[in-house]
């Protein structure tokens, strides 16, 4: 009777075992993986969801997820719904982090809203790119103001103007005139060597890969072949 008892606790004390391992197995599989997003608070963010473009800046870390400022598209306020689907787009130091995730909350009185951590993230480096130099000196314009070429990239390009951009600003910039115009992000500025006291370097990062360089050109600015 009392090994009958022993074995049935015995069973017991496996079966709860074996139990208790699958669901922590379980859950570990269900666990959703997150990436780190290195946003400085104050970021610059732009933001394309179902509603169309958001500008917004980066306010803080949650372990639910990060959260922004009011979005705005031309300067006024436009709510985003729980549940839609943004592309999230942030210049950090000389690269372009680039992620899309879902608005899980939003506050009614301030307008922020949260989204959730990314489960994966890109992250290009301008530095990493080979730079086409023979294009020094080349007249462009950024916002609408002449600036200077320094050299260029499939990904971006360095400037020298008298702009009042600071690191964050969006900004257009008009190539020369068989390469059209594109958008971008400033990333860096600091002080030219070329020009008065007001003369800045500007680093700009793309949104999308310089299009309008021929096929080759391109595949070698953009890959560094």
């Amino acid at each position: 009777m009392m090994l009958e008892f022993l074995q049935m606790v015995g069973l017991l004390a496996v079966v709860f075992a074996v139990s208790t391992v699958v669901s922590y197995l379980v859950t570990a599989k269900n666990r959703r993986k997150v990436t780190f997003v290195p946003l400085m608070e104050n970021a610059r963010v732009r933001m394309v969801g179902p509603g169309g473009t958001y500008r917004c800046y980066f306010v803080k870390r949650t372990k639910k997820g990060l959260v922004f400022s009011a979005p705005l598209q031309r300067d006024r306020y436009v709510p985003v719904r729980v549940g839609e689907s943004m592309m999230v787009q942030a210049p950090v130091a000389d690269s372009l982090v680039t992620f899309r995730s879902s608005v899980i909350s939003r506050d009614v009185e301030t307008h922020e809203f949260a989204l959730a951590h990314p489960q994966r993230m890109r992250q290009v480096d301008r530095r990493a790119e080979a730079r086409d130099r023979s294009v020094e000196g080349s007249i462009v314009r950024v916002n609408g103001e002449p600036a200077s070429l320094m050299d260029l990239s499939a990904g971006g390009a360095r400037i020298v103007s008298n702009s009042d951009l600071v690191p964050g600003d969006r900004v257009t910039l008009d190539l020369p005139e068989e390469l059209g115009s594109i958008w971008g992000w400033a990333l860096e500025s600091v002080p030219s060597q070329f020009g008065g006291s007001v003369t800045r370097e500007f680093r700009v990062r793309f949104e999308e890969p310089l299009s309008g360089l021929s096929t080759l050109r391109r595949r070698h600015l953009y890959l560094g072949r």
